[in-house]
């Protein structure tokens, strides 16, 4: 179990191609990790922003063609220290936000999309669903939390899934649909594939 709890592999890319294309479009990866939209396909004009500085210098390394920047933002889970504001100097056609807004309230996810808006033409983002009890027993295995906080979960338009160090956000899709103007669309991915665990909001 240890080996499947470090940094994972997967084509973010190929997740989001079943909402868009990308060919020939400015991208923003919000929330970008180790630059898993790139690294199984090249894009020509993509920008991957994180919070975790050390993150952005390995992409920065690894792939050097890409314009990677790193935002001091506050996270519970991942930077419980950042204080920046997002600030954004360009315009993108497409910002994509993969297994991002599942670690912040809605709160904060509202204040950053509300920027997202102002420099993306259209926003593709992950979350939680409250119908889908196999990602919630899946992310209590992979915590090694006990999956008893189903019943509670189910019965909430937006539910937090905190730890003294880990937080989930799952969200009934209709509610998080009206508050963020977006449209709520379902993945072709297995359950068993992390990709397959998220449904995406289209803003």
């Amino acid at each position: 179990m240890s080996g499947l709890k470090t940094y994972l592999e997967y084509d973010v890319r190929a997740y989001f191609e079943q909402y868009t294309q990308f060919e020939g479009k400015t991208v923003l990866d919000f929330g970008c990790n180790r630059a898993n939209f790139v690294r199984f396909k090249p894009h020509g004009n993509y920008t991957g922003i994180d919070i975790k500085e050390d993150t952005i210098n390995k992409n920065k390394f690894e792939f050097p063609h890409y314009k990677f920047e790193h935002y001091d933002g506050y996270n519970y889970m991942y930077n419980p220290q950042g204080q920046e504001d997002l600030v954004l100097k360009n315009h993108y056609d497409i910002c994509v936000a993969f297994s991002v807004f599942t670690h912040h309230t809605y709160e904060e996810t509202k204040d950053i999309i509300d920027t997202l808006k102002e420099h993306c033409d259209k926003i593709y983002l992950t979350y939680y669903s409250n119908k889908d009890r196999f990602a919630y027993e899946k992310v209590c295995w992979f915590r090694d939390l006990e999956p008893n906080m189903w019943d509670q979960i189910s019965t909430h338009d937006v539910f937090y899934l905190k730890t003294d160090k880990w937080l989930w956000t799952f969200y009934e899709d209709d509610w998080l649909a009206a508050r963020l103007h977006g449209k709520c669309m379902p993945t072709k991915f297995p359950k068993n594939d992390l990709r397959g665990m998220q449904r995406c909001l289209e803003i």
